[in-house]
């Protein structure tokens, strides 16, 4: 990670802690635990995350040596620790199963993230801290962590630990359910879209798991002495206990309400169609120190207060938004004061999206690097998140701060404030990865991307023979030319993996004709045909040409080294494609010219897409009401990119409306007009979807425009719109149907 201020929050939060087995015992826990942290912000990758776990966990590992006192036994104990072993299981889990499901990131490197963005707010804020110290010395417990007789940091160091690095322990759960989801939902909808299946996970017996093993029948008494109304619960039951603990901090909900809910919250779950993965990682958490307490503690206080607590938020962390503030609850934006572990879990879950790494890439070096600028003092947080590639997501910043002060009251420890900033370093870059993420290809015949394939191997020896011949007059001939020349094969002799090479290059065509807005279609298509590319989609489709070959090199085995060898299956050139030189990036720019003339030597042509050709009519039309715009040819990339995709979306939300936007000689009437409740629907849905897609490119509400600085004054949501602007949203929609006339196009009721 670079420097980015939250290195040096961490540093201010180590210097001002001391923990209780370093001053009374000599040990040098302290400093172990930030070594570790400071190896893993070097290096943010499971390995290192793990160390974190495992030192953290080791330092307050639960055992029957009593580290509460100073220590004058120096026999060895050796005892099991089974909260290890559960994070290694998650860990696993995780990885194991990471390509089964779409958008499934590392749990394990971001729960380490959201303990350390935490221990920075609590270092750098004030308000935070006495909410936090507040909240401690006024419960019944009082074997909270002291140094010279006040409250410690090391307390909250505990009781954060907990929650944050077990907050996602219990998502194993929510992948099968998500993976089971998908696979019915795909499968059916492949068939046809009017079906649709909803799936669930169900439990033979819940209760088996939400129970904590009874080792000693007066685990409760201390509690229920201070908190009467507990004895009518059963706390070896984690769902009761955390319903006490709900209505211990929040005095309006109340506790049978809450504890019949979370009872039933996993048919609730099964009946709506979602999993909740805090809510088995709270049970998880207290069902293993439930059973380590009540064998190894003497004072079971130690379980119902800190424990409880930092188990408690892990619940919270989605159940306080999902179902506290919502009927019957009615809860108001969490306050500290009130429980300062959930209010820090959601605060940091949500704002951890750095460096989010999803399973099932295999090559690393080919992983998006997101940072972030970070400030945090008393009066405000703010984050800026810098994305070097990838997408944070449509909307991200403005999504991001609204759900959060929605759900959080961010003027309790901030009082200017909680700001989300998104810096998009390159903007064709993020354009390509989101127009990428999105492409919707048809499949090709097969007989096509037969005869593709070998034109595709044809090329390739006539331009490795003129290299040759090339080289060798100029006397330049070097031994890899030479081999690749000795090793050219017809099309029927070459290797399984080589055909399967060339054949996954020919289905690539159609994608990629995709993303700059074309497609193939038979010489007869009226539409003129496309025979070169411009240099900017040269570019863009040579690297994604050279990332799908690199997916499918390390798809068959092939891993990265810096010297290459075959025999070993490993590649110096699986790197991001900045890193290639100019004349290995030559290799996937010549495929990419080639395309058009490879298409027609099978008798096929490339043409604009009909999305693409309304897209330019669409533009044209915003034109003529808009002075000094650009042609649409003269538009970077990116832009037109961003086009392509609006237009994409304008198809989507006219079929919400129950329309379909077809051939101008497809069966159906054409729709020539819009009522105004529709067209004000469509105008709406269109501006907040511009909206989002400009705020995530970098873009921020400005008084006027300025493209250098990224500042726009219709960069409010619809409802803050200039009327002038609405109308001219409007009147695009208007037009549609004689815009989508003018390219053989038509609207229809479906």
């Amino acid at each position: 990670m670079s420097d980015n201020n939250l290195g040096k929050y961490i540093d201010e939060f180590f210097n001002n802690l001391e923990l209780y087995d370093d001053k009374y015992n000599n040990h040098h826990y302290k400093g172990l635990l930030k070594a570790g942290i400071d190896v893993f912000l070097e290096n943010e990758n499971a390995y290192n995350a793990y160390e974190v776990y495992q030192t953290f966990f080791m330092i307050y590992q639960i055992t029957s040596e009593n580290k509460s006192e100073k220590v004058t036994d120096t026999s060895i104990v050796n005892e099991p620790n089974t909260l290890l072993d559960l994070v290694k299981i998650m860990k696993k889990y995780e990885e194991n199963t990471g390509d089964l499901i779409e958008k499934q990131r590392d749990h394990f490197i971001h729960s380490v993230n959201v303990f350390l963005l935490g221990l920075a707010i609590y270092s750098q804020n004030k308000n935070y801290r006495d909410a936090f110290e507040a909240y401690v010395i006024h419960s019944p417990y009082e074997k909270f962590y002291r140094i010279d007789g006040k409250l410690s940091d090391e307390e909250f160091l505990y009781r954060w630990g907990v929650a944050a690095l077990f907050h996602d322990v219990g998502y194993p759960v929510e992948i099968i359910g998500k993976q089971l989801n998908k696979f019915m939902n795909d499968g059916v909808k492949s068939i046809s879209s009017s079906y649709a299946a909803d799936t669930a996970i169900d439990f033979k017996d819940f209760n088996e798991f939400n129970t904590i093993i009874k080792m000693d029948p007066n685990f409760a008494d201390e509690f229920t002495k201070n908190y009467p109304k507990a004895k009518f619960l059963n706390l070896f039951k984690p769902t009761d206990i955390m319903a006490q603990k709900i209505a211990t901090d929040f005095p309006n909900v109340d506790v049978n309400k809450v504890a019949k809910h979370l009872d039933g919250f996993v048919n609730i779950m099964g009946d709506n169609g979602f999993i909740d993965h805090g809510f088995f990682s709270s049970i998880l958490v207290l069902n293993s120190y439930g059973y380590l307490i009540q064998k190894y503690a003497k004072n079971h206080d130690f379980f119902f207060y800190p424990i409880v607590d930092s188990a408690t938020a892990i619940l919270l962390h989605n159940y306080y938004r999902n179902v506290l503030q919502k009927e019957p609850f009615k809860l108001s934006g969490l306050n500290p004061k009130d429980s300062p572990l959930a209010y820090l879990l959601i605060l940091c879950d949500e704002l951890q999206e750095w460096n989010r790494q999803p399973f099932g890439i295999m090559d690393k070096k080919r992983s998006h690097v997101n940072d972030l600028n970070l400030i945090i003092d008393d009066t405000r947080l703010e984050v800026d998140y810098i994305v070097k590639s990838g997408s944070m997501g449509l909307g991200f910043s403005e999504d991001k701060e609204e759900l959060l002060k929605n759900v959080l009251s961010i003027p309790s420890i901030f009082k200017r404030g909680l700001m989300v900033f998104t810096d998009v370093q390159q903007d064709n870059n993020i354009m390509r990865e989101i127009v990428r993420s999105e492409i919707q290809a048809p499949s090709t015949l097969l007989r096509n991307v037969e005869k593709l394939a070998i034109q595709i191997n044809q090329q390739y020896m006539e331009t490795t023979k003129a290299q040759y011949e090339d080289k060798k007059a100029k006397g330049e001939l070097d031994e890899d030319l030479k081999e690749k020349y000795e090793n050219l094969k017809e099309f029927d002799e070459l290797s399984a993996q080589l055909k399967i090479a060339n054949i996954r290059q020919a289905r690539s065509i159609p994608r990629k004709l995709n993303v700059i807005g074309c497609e193939l279609a038979n010489l007869s298509d009226k539409r003129e045909a496309i025979t070169e590319f411009s240099d900017e989609e040269i570019l863009d489709l040579a690297i994604l040409e050279h990332d799908e070959w690199c997916d499918e090199k390390i798809g068959t085995g092939w891993t990265y080294g810096e010297v290459r060898d075959d025999s070993k299956l490993i590649h110096n050139y699986l790197v991001p494609w900045d890193e290639l030189t100019p004349e290995i990036q030559q290799y996937d720019i010549d495929p990419v010219k080639n395309i058009p003339s490879l298409v027609e030597s099978i008798g096929l042509k490339i043409v604009k897409t009909k999305v693409r050709m309304l897209t330019i009519e669409m533009h044209k039309f915003y034109q003529s009401n808009e002075e000094g715009t650009q042609d649409f040819e003269d538009l970077p990339d990116y832009i037109k990119y961003s086009n392509y995709k609006q237009a994409d979306f304008l198809v989507k939300i006219l079929n919400e409306l129950g329309y379909d936007v077809v051939d101008s000689e497809s069966p159906g009437e054409a729709v020539d007009s819009f009522d105004n409740d529709s067209l004000e629907y469509l105008a709406k849905r269109e501006h907040n979807a511009w909206y989002k897609l400009k705020v995530n490119v970098g873009w921020r509400y400005g008084p006027a425009r300025d493209d250098e600085q990224k500042l726009n004054p219709n960069l409010v949501d619809w409802d803050h719109l200039d009327i002038s602007k609405k109308d001219s949203n409007m009147r695009t929609f208007r037009n549609l149907p004689q815009l989508c006339k003018n390219v053989d196009l038509k609207i229809v009721k479906n």
